[in-house]
């Protein structure tokens, strides 16, 4: 089978950048687990998005937690793995808080500098999740 993962490897780590394909099968996990040294670390990410005409159907049906739960099964079923651990990525910031009406009657550039970073926080919290499962051998 000819299968393309964007991938780095060395022995002691394995990163990978998963759509999550057909080409998703047990023996990629398995060769990862193989060819890393004791202690060594495979991550695997992936979002949300996908191509539907690609994914397995068991992909298409999952939320987030059902996708995670996915790969975490593809690392436990594949060998003996020390420790796995799925992980959410995606970098949530709170909102700032707005300056009081006393304090924009001093300074009114308070009040357009908090708009400009709401605004900018609220960009970065809509972005695309990105999640990643991690198996250590």
């Amino acid at each position: 089978m000819n299968v393309q993962l964007h991938l780095y490897m060395s022995n002691t780590y394995i990163l990978t950048d998963m759509l999550f394909a057909k080409l998703c099968q047990r023996f990629i996990f398995e060769e990862m687990h193989r060819i890393l040294r004791p202690g060594g670390v495979s991550l695997m990410s992936f979002s949300n998005r996908c191509f539907p005409t690609k994914a397995v159907a068991m992909w298409l049906q999952a939320d987030d937690i059902g996708r995670l739960t996915i790969v975490g099964s593809y690392y436990h079923y594949s060998a003996n793995w020390k420790s796995i651990e799925a992980l959410d990525l995606k970098d949530q910031q709170p909102t700032p808080e707005r300056p009081s009406a006393g304090d924009v009657f001093k300074n009114p550039a308070l009040l357009t500098a908090w708009m400009n970073t709401a605004a900018a926080v609220a960009k970065n919290n809509q972005g695309d999740p990105i999640f990643v499962v991690k198996g250590v051998k």
